[in-house]
């Protein structure tokens, strides 16, 4: 990974990336958190090798398709991750667009895509054909949450407010699971872990008081995403981070992650994140299993 700056790194994407595509992308990830949160992190730099870039509105493959063809043919490269098949099938081997800017190395963007009804799977790909062949495109069943609210960063590019990323990265993870990062710095450590562990870790950077508003916000976005099914899914809301934190090893490789990632250099324990984890279950996400129970 690299260890960047969130608002030069905002600065050189909105330099790098064409004036006319940014009213068509936000940014994700821990980015947008570090970014959001650069006073609290007192600017200091944070591990990241990527730039996740949401295309919207929702379903919008074929403005997807235009931007990532108009950056390859202004320069843009793919990292060596990102190639090409010659057909759409198989559709689970095909590669995310992964692009450097024209003249660095020093980060890469990647393409995402909002679903645009109620996906049933936590991940689906879409066939994306450009020039040169067949890519795909991660649509997140989740991931249309983190499009609502979006906040505006100094240079004009817009990136997804905390509550939101926590909301969709705990719907994300009703169980702990098995399933491991398998490459990258994260090797061995729970994919569960990462991102149940920034959610703890926005929680943390957020303060309670500003946590105590996201039971409303979370309700709001679910009811808004899901209306069909926004009662099941908030009565089971926190089930995974409720399991995460009464399991000694998952907590641990949470709190690599976040000393790896947003919280780096902070030094936060993993009894301090168990602490972030149930203050959050008890102010905002037991709240809201009631209101789904009621409902």
């Amino acid at each position: 990974m690299n260890k960047l700056n969130p608002t030069e790194l905002f600065e050189q994407i909105a330099g790098d990336v064409p004036d006319p595509l940014h009213q068509h992308l936000f940014v994700t990830g821990s980015l947008a958190a570090a970014y959001h949160y650069k006073a609290q992190l007192q600017g200091q730099a944070i591990n990241t090798k990527d730039a996740d870039l949401v295309v919207h509105p929702a379903g919008d493959v074929e403005s997807c398709q235009k931007m990532a063809q108009q950056l390859l043919n202004t320069g843009w490269r793919c990292i060596e991750e990102c190639y090409p098949q010659s057909t759409s099938e198989p559709i689970d081997t095909l590669r995310a667009i992964r692009l450097f800017p024209p003249d660095s190395k020093t980060y890469f963007i990647e393409f995402l895509n909002i679903p645009v009804t109620d996906q049933a799977e936590a991940k689906r790909w879409i066939p994306l054909k450009l020039t040169d062949g067949w890519y795909g495109l991660p649509s997140f069943k989740f991931l249309g949450i983190a499009s609502i609210d979006r906040l505006s960063s100094d240079v004009g590019l817009e990136y997804a407010s905390p509550s939101m990323m926590a909301l969709a990265n705990i719907l994300s993870h009703p169980q702990v699971g098995t399933q491991k990062i398998e490459s990258g710095t994260m090797t061995g450590v729970l994919r569960s872990a990462k991102d149940l562990g920034r959610v703890i870790a926005l929680a943390y950077l957020a303060g309670r008081e500003e946590t105590e508003a996201w039971q409303d916000l979370w309700l709001n976005a679910t009811q808004k995403c899901f209306p069909e099914h926004w009662k099941e899914l908030l009565i089971k809301i926190g089930s995974g981070l409720e399991e995460l934190l009464k399991d000694q090893n998952a907590l641990e490789d949470a709190r690599i992650t976040t000393d790896i990632g947003i919280l780096n250099g902070l030094q936060i324990s993993a009894e301090a994140l168990q602490g972030i984890g149930e203050r959050l279950i008890q102010d905002v996400i037991e709240p809201l299993r009631l209101i789904a129970d009621q409902g």
